[in-house]
């Protein structure tokens, strides 16, 4: 995918728009885009879009997770945006649920 595709800036947010299907493979190319857009712009939110993706590994928890880490030494947070039920369920169960807002495709209240 094109980082235009993946990725949008707006002032200190940063939106990535996650796949369909969130592999290794993506999860690398994703977490690298991000990296190259933190050191060269002031992120302070990042809000992962999950309203096209169905499938999602441990390495898609392991990005999160690390974005999160991340904007949490620098006082920012991470969100989970349109999150289908399976999506939510891989959240929940993995604990990412705990440390970071989900909030469920249904709900627009953002």
């Amino acid at each position: 995918m094109k980082n235009e595709e993946l990725f949008q800036i707006k002032g200190s947010i940063l939106t990535i728009r996650v796949p369909a299907e969130l592999d290794h493979h993506l999860a690398d190319e994703i977490r690298s885009g991000a990296e190259a857009i933190q050191s060269t712009h002031n992120i302070r939110q990042i809000d992962f879009d999950f309203g096209q993706t169905t499938f999602m590994d441990s390495s898609g928890i392991g990005l999160v997770m690390g974005r999160f880490r991340e904007l949490q030494l620098l006082g920012g947070k991470v969100r989970a945006l349109h999150a289908n039920e399976r999506v939510r369920k891989i959240l929940k169960i993995s604990g990412v649920s705990r440390v970071i807002e989900v909030v469920p495709e249904k709900s627009w209240n953002l």
